[in-house]
């Protein structure tokens, strides 16, 4: 075995032995330790991309005053402290506690389709704890899908298609998605896509998002159109106790029948009213707005 393997299994099993007994603390304490802590580090001591998030909270909501900014920027940081204490959690947390965590309020909208024996495609944006969605397939009696770019850090991978699949959810690559869909056509399932990320300077298609002209991704759109399937959206709302509701909310029932960009011009629309709604769960230290565009 290689050296530089060697490490990799060892540096592994060291990160997942500290995440174990992560675990064994009660939520609250963890919460308060490691949460203030983090949220120290992040927001006073190091300022994790603080020039980003004002920037991004500035142009997007430009009817806020300053001060709300800045209030709303610090919630942002104490959602991403928190939401780094839950994904570490998950990596031993039991069904039971992931099912209490994550409350789904409107399940049978996609046990219809499902009993009319069509794939659905769930399109949402780094909102929340998206990382949740993990214990889906514990609610459903039909194969869920995470399409997903693949992490390069092969440990950090590791651990991350170890969280994500313990409760039965498939990690399918996204550069394999539309093949292994239209082998799977006939077989209903749901295939999740977070949408929203920056899909790079070559696409031109732009949308108005957040006060901004924004490119985005369309490749959910481009999936349901070539496998006819439904596509909804997932909208995540926080509940107390550090829990979450899922509302599902149809985009569309014929996705080959919608015109050009429909579909993502929907799904942005439906996430820009949810980010407006509870705008400090949004995802605002990324650069989303590269060159002017998403």
């Amino acid at each position: 075995m290689k050296p530089l393997k060697i490490v990799e299994i060892l540096y592994y099993r060291l990160l997942y032995a500290f995440l174990v007994l992560f675990g064994l603390l009660p939520f609250p304490i963890s919460k308060m330790v490691f949460g203030n802590t983090f949220y120290f580090i992040t927001y006073n001591l190091l300022r994790y991309r603080y020039e980003v998030v004002l920037q991004n909270l500035s142009r997007s909501l430009p009817n806020r005053s300053y001060s709300e900014i800045r209030q709303i920027s610090k919630a942002f940081y104490r959602h991403l402290s928190t939401m780094a204490i839950e994904t570490a959690r998950l990596c031993t947390m039991t069904r039971n506690t992931a099912r209490k965590k994550l409350q789904i309020s409107n399940g049978e909208m996609i046990m219809r389709f499902y009993e009319e024996n069509r794939s659905m495609i769930a399109v949402l944006g780094h909102y929340g704890n998206w990382e949740y969605l993990n214990i889906l397939p514990s609610y459903f009696p039909f194969p869920i899908n995470a399409i997903y770019k693949p992490v390069t850090n092969p440990v950090m991978g590791k651990l991350i298609h170890h969280i994500r699949t313990r409760f039965g959810m498939h990690l399918l690559p996204s550069n394999q998605a539309l093949r292994y869909l239209l082998k799977q056509k006939g077989q209903p399932q749901l295939s999740i896509f977070i949408a929203d990320q920056f899909p790079g300077i070559q696409d031109k298609e732009q949308f108005s998002f957040l006060h901004q002209s924004t490119t985005m991704f369309n490749g959910a759109e481009k999936l349901a159109i070539a496998t006819d399937s439904v596509v909804v959206y997932l909208d995540l709302k926080r509940k107390k106790n550090d829990c979450w509701e899922l509302v599902f909310s149809l985009i569309t029932e014929s996705a080959p029948l919608t015109d050009d960009q429909e579909i993502t011009r929907t799904f942005a629309h439906k996430l820009q009213e949810t980010i407006f709604d509870e705008p400090a769960y949004w995802l605002w230290s990324h650069r989303r707005w590269k060159q002017g565009i998403l």
